[in-house]
């Protein structure tokens, strides 16, 4: 069987991938650091996810579960609030350039060189450049100290990282090939197959 990403998937996964957001949104802030910074953050953790199975429209539902949580609890600006959740969306949006550009979706994921290569590039770089971007957004809007931004922007990039490698990771491995085999992912083949 061909591998690709041109399968269709049910009509329910663009309202599933908005209420999944949404309630990561408000039940993610398990450790509160300042306000608009957690250590574990769902909606980045399982948005990451999400769009390598279901694609761009993912990237609809974190922005508007951004947004809904901007407008709920943080403190910033409108300006912020559009930014945050722009950058919040890059964060996973990236992630999926990377899985569809660089063919990761090709590569039989079950090798641990591979995983590490998929991990690297769907996880961590599109989540350094993303919290750079949240960060500045936060600092300019005055929730952080323009003194301690390197340090509040790798204590960000740092914690979402080992988050993705201890709850992003394992979710996509041990969904991916139930996920495909009922036919609610883009490609044709599991990765892990």
């Amino acid at each position: 069987m061909e591998q690709g990403l041109n399968r269709h998937i049910p009509w329910w996964t663009w309202v599933v991938a908005i209420l999944i957001q949404t309630v990561a949104r408000f039940t993610g802030p398990f450790v509160f650091i300042q306000p608009g910074f957690y250590l574990v953050y769902l909606p980045y953790l399982i948005g990451s996810v999400l769009i390598l199975w279901w694609g761009p429209r993912v990237i609809l539902a974190v922005a508007i579960a951004s947004l809904l949580g901007s407008l709920a609890g943080t403190h910033l600006s409108p300006l912020g609030i559009f930014f945050f959740a722009a950058s919040e969306g890059l964060k996973v949006c990236l992630g999926w350039l990377f899985w569809k550009y660089l063919k990761i979706y090709k590569m039989n994921l079950k090798h641990a060189g591979k995983l590490f290569y998929f991990w690297i590039m769907a996880f961590v770089i599109p989540n350094f450049i993303g919290s750079y971007i949240l960060m500045a957004v936060l600092t300019l809007d005055g929730i952080f100290f323009q003194e301690d931004f390197l340090r509040d922007y790798l204590q960000m990039a740092m914690a979402d990282t080992f988050m993705s490698l201890v709850v992003s990771l394992p979710i996509f491995i041990f969904l991916s090939h139930k996920m495909t085999q009922n036919g609610w992912t883009q490609w044709r083949k599991s990765p892990f197959e």
